[in-house]
């Protein structure tokens, strides 16, 4: 399963979808729309990861079968 979080372009607001794995700190994207090149940060992967195990916490407590 490729994950993939929604990016802002912080010069023309786009959203962009990006998978987790290209958000490695040093590493850049371009925006498609603007041509803007967006840097990652050390806490971009730290952020997604908190999302994925938000995610999971909440799937988990749904499906909870009690006994």
């Amino acid at each position: 399963m490729k994950l993939e979080s929604e990016v802002q372009c912080p010069s023309c607001k786009r959203k962009m979808r990006i998978k987790a794995e290209e958000m490695i700190p040093g590493k850049k994207k371009t925006c498609p729309s603007c041509r803007e090149e967006i840097a990652f940060s050390g806490d971009d992967g730290r952020k997604v990861q908190k999302a994925i195990d938000d995610f999971e916490r909440d799937i988990n407590k749904t499906f909870k079968i009690r006994i």
